[in-house]
Protein backbone atom coordinates (compact mmCIF):
# COMPACT_ATOMS: atom_id res chain seq x y z
CA UNK A 1 0.00 0.00 0.00
CA UNK A 2 1.42 3.61 -0.72
CA UNK A 3 1.83 5.42 2.48
CA UNK A 4 2.20 9.12 0.32
CA UNK A 5 -1.04 10.94 -0.21
CA UNK A 6 0.38 12.83 -3.06
CA UNK A 7 -0.28 16.20 -4.28
CA UNK A 8 -3.18 17.22 -1.80
CA UNK A 9 -5.68 20.13 -2.64
CA UNK A 10 -7.62 21.46 0.10
CA UNK A 11 -10.73 23.94 -1.14
CA UNK A 12 -13.25 25.50 0.75
CA UNK A 13 -16.95 22.84 -0.03
CA UNK A 14 -18.07 24.30 -3.29
CA UNK A 15 -21.97 24.19 -3.76
CA UNK A 16 -21.26 20.90 -6.44
CA UNK A 17 -19.44 19.31 -3.31
CA UNK A 18 -22.46 18.43 -1.27
CA UNK A 19 -23.78 15.52 -3.12
CA UNK A 20 -20.46 14.09 -2.89
CA UNK A 21 -19.74 14.95 1.07
CA UNK A 22 -23.03 13.52 1.88
CA UNK A 23 -22.11 9.91 0.35
CA UNK A 24 -18.87 10.22 1.49
CA UNK A 25 -20.39 10.87 5.06
CA UNK A 26 -22.79 8.06 4.51
CA UNK A 27 -19.72 5.56 3.69
CA UNK A 28 -18.14 6.19 6.35
CA UNK A 29 -20.77 6.75 9.10
CA UNK A 30 -23.68 4.52 7.47
CA UNK A 31 -27.42 5.14 7.03
CA UNK A 32 -28.35 5.77 10.66
CA UNK A 33 -25.56 8.89 11.56
CA UNK A 34 -28.54 11.47 11.30
CA UNK A 35 -29.71 9.60 14.54
CA UNK A 36 -26.52 10.54 16.71
CA UNK A 37 -27.01 13.02 19.21
CA UNK A 38 -24.24 15.61 17.50
CA UNK A 39 -27.36 15.45 14.21
CA UNK A 40 -29.70 17.01 16.36
CA UNK A 41 -27.57 20.06 16.82
CA UNK A 42 -27.25 20.69 12.72
CA UNK A 43 -30.59 20.04 12.43
CA UNK A 44 -31.97 23.62 10.50
CA UNK A 45 -28.99 24.94 10.96
CA UNK A 46 -26.15 26.00 8.28
CA UNK A 47 -22.58 24.74 8.42
CA UNK A 48 -19.86 27.15 8.73
CA UNK A 49 -19.36 27.69 5.33
CA UNK A 50 -15.85 29.13 5.82
CA UNK A 51 -14.97 25.80 7.70
CA UNK A 52 -16.22 23.51 5.52
CA UNK A 53 -13.26 21.95 3.18
CA UNK A 54 -12.75 19.40 0.54
CA UNK A 55 -9.24 17.21 -0.04
CA UNK A 56 -8.39 16.94 -3.90
CA UNK A 57 -6.18 14.52 -4.82
CA UNK A 58 -3.81 14.29 -8.36
CA UNK A 59 -6.18 13.27 -10.42
CA UNK A 60 -8.93 15.74 -9.28
CA UNK A 61 -11.29 13.07 -7.00
CA UNK A 62 -12.81 14.37 -3.93
CA UNK A 63 -11.45 12.46 -1.43
CA UNK A 64 -11.95 13.64 2.04
CA UNK A 65 -13.98 16.11 3.53
CA UNK A 66 -15.05 18.35 6.79
CA UNK A 67 -17.76 20.33 8.20
CA UNK A 68 -17.93 22.64 10.79
CA UNK A 69 -20.89 23.85 12.94
CA UNK A 70 -21.70 26.74 15.53
CA UNK A 71 -23.13 26.22 18.70
CA UNK A 72 -23.70 27.76 21.50
CA UNK A 73 -22.58 26.33 24.71
CA UNK A 74 -25.14 27.18 27.67
CA UNK A 75 -27.06 29.74 25.64
CA UNK A 76 -23.49 31.60 26.74
CA UNK A 77 -20.38 30.57 25.00
CA UNK A 78 -20.12 30.03 21.32
CA UNK A 79 -18.33 27.23 19.82
CA UNK A 80 -17.35 25.20 17.14
CA UNK A 81 -18.78 21.33 16.46
CA UNK A 82 -16.00 19.60 14.55
CA UNK A 83 -17.77 17.22 11.99
CA UNK A 84 -17.92 14.93 10.52
CA UNK A 85 -14.73 14.85 8.82
CA UNK A 86 -14.69 11.43 6.33
CA UNK A 87 -12.37 9.94 3.96
CA UNK A 88 -12.77 7.37 1.11
CA UNK A 89 -12.81 4.33 3.01
CA UNK A 90 -10.10 2.96 0.32
CA UNK A 91 -7.77 5.84 1.16
CA UNK A 92 -7.76 5.69 5.10
CA UNK A 93 -4.56 6.22 6.64
CA UNK A 94 -3.12 8.07 3.44
CA UNK A 95 -3.23 11.62 5.31
CA UNK A 96 -6.06 12.72 3.92
CA UNK A 97 -7.52 13.20 7.41
CA UNK A 98 -4.73 14.79 9.20
CA UNK A 99 -4.07 17.27 6.50
CA UNK A 100 -7.73 18.58 6.81
CA UNK A 101 -7.32 18.45 10.58
CA UNK A 102 -4.80 21.10 10.58
CA UNK A 103 -6.18 23.36 8.23
CA UNK A 104 -9.47 23.45 9.58
CA UNK A 105 -7.78 24.39 12.93
CA UNK A 106 -5.81 27.13 11.59
CA UNK A 107 -8.41 28.49 9.78
CA UNK A 108 -10.80 28.64 12.85
CA UNK A 109 -7.97 29.95 14.88
CA UNK A 110 -8.14 32.61 11.86
CA UNK A 111 -11.28 33.37 12.17
CA UNK A 112 -11.26 34.44 15.75
CA UNK A 113 -12.49 31.26 17.49
CA UNK A 114 -11.41 30.13 20.90
CA UNK A 115 -12.97 26.43 21.26
CA UNK A 116 -13.49 23.48 19.42
CA UNK A 117 -15.74 20.60 20.23
CA UNK A 118 -16.01 17.50 18.95
CA UNK A 119 -17.16 13.60 19.65
CA UNK A 120 -14.74 10.77 18.25
CA UNK A 121 -12.11 8.64 19.18
CA UNK A 122 -9.92 10.06 21.13
CA UNK A 123 -7.28 7.66 19.61
CA UNK A 124 -7.51 10.06 16.52
CA UNK A 125 -7.90 13.32 18.04
CA UNK A 126 -5.83 13.65 20.60
CA UNK A 127 -2.37 14.16 18.38
CA UNK A 128 -4.13 17.56 17.14
CA UNK A 129 -4.53 18.80 21.08
CA UNK A 130 -8.46 18.02 21.95
CA UNK A 131 -8.82 16.21 25.30
CA UNK A 132 -11.68 15.12 27.39
CA UNK A 133 -11.03 17.05 30.13
CA UNK A 134 -11.63 20.34 28.86
CA UNK A 135 -15.20 18.54 28.14
CA UNK A 136 -16.23 17.67 31.92
CA UNK A 137 -18.49 20.68 32.33
CA UNK A 138 -20.22 20.38 29.30
CA UNK A 139 -22.57 17.94 27.79
CA UNK A 140 -24.77 17.88 25.12
CA UNK A 141 -28.77 16.87 24.73
CA UNK A 142 -28.21 12.75 24.18
CA UNK A 143 -26.12 9.83 25.12
CA UNK A 144 -22.95 9.97 23.73
CA UNK A 145 -19.88 7.79 25.04
CA UNK A 146 -17.58 10.02 27.34
CA UNK A 147 -14.22 9.14 26.56
CA UNK A 148 -15.31 10.43 22.88
CA UNK A 149 -16.44 13.46 23.88
CA UNK A 150 -13.20 16.13 23.47
CA UNK A 151 -12.77 19.38 23.30
CA UNK A 152 -9.80 21.73 22.10
CA UNK A 153 -9.12 26.06 23.65
CA UNK A 154 -7.84 27.11 20.29
CA UNK A 155 -7.22 30.35 22.59
CA UNK A 156 -5.51 29.23 25.79
CA UNK A 157 -8.17 29.04 28.37
CA UNK A 158 -10.65 29.41 26.57
CA UNK A 159 -12.40 26.71 28.24
CA UNK A 160 -12.04 27.80 32.15
CA UNK A 161 -15.28 28.03 33.16
CA UNK A 162 -17.28 26.97 30.06
CA UNK A 163 -19.90 25.12 31.77
CA UNK A 164 -23.57 23.73 30.96
CA UNK A 165 -25.86 22.28 28.02
CA UNK A 166 -24.41 22.50 24.45
CA UNK A 167 -27.75 23.80 22.23
CA UNK A 168 -28.36 24.95 18.42
CA UNK A 169 -26.60 28.01 16.85
CA UNK A 170 -28.95 30.84 16.34
CA UNK A 171 -28.90 32.87 13.72
CA UNK A 172 -27.85 36.91 15.20
CA UNK A 173 -27.40 35.77 18.58
CA UNK A 174 -24.21 37.75 20.28
CA UNK A 175 -22.90 37.83 23.65
CA UNK A 176 -25.17 40.02 26.12
CA UNK A 177 -23.40 42.87 27.75
CA UNK A 178 -23.51 43.38 31.39
CA UNK A 179 -24.35 46.09 32.82
CA UNK A 180 -21.51 47.63 34.82
CA UNK A 181 -22.71 49.66 37.95
CA UNK A 182 -20.65 52.78 39.40
CA UNK A 183 -19.73 52.27 43.02
CA UNK A 184 -19.08 55.66 44.75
Amino acid sequence: MIRDPGRLRLLRERPRDGVAVEAMNEAAFGPDRQQKTVYRLREGVKPIAELCFVAIDQKDRMVASIRNWPILIHDKWPAVMLGPLAIAPELRGLGYGKALMWHSMAQSRMLGHSRIILVGDPEYYNQFGFRRDLALNIQLPGWVEDRRFLALELVAGSMIGVHGMIGKWRPGWRPSKRKTVNRK
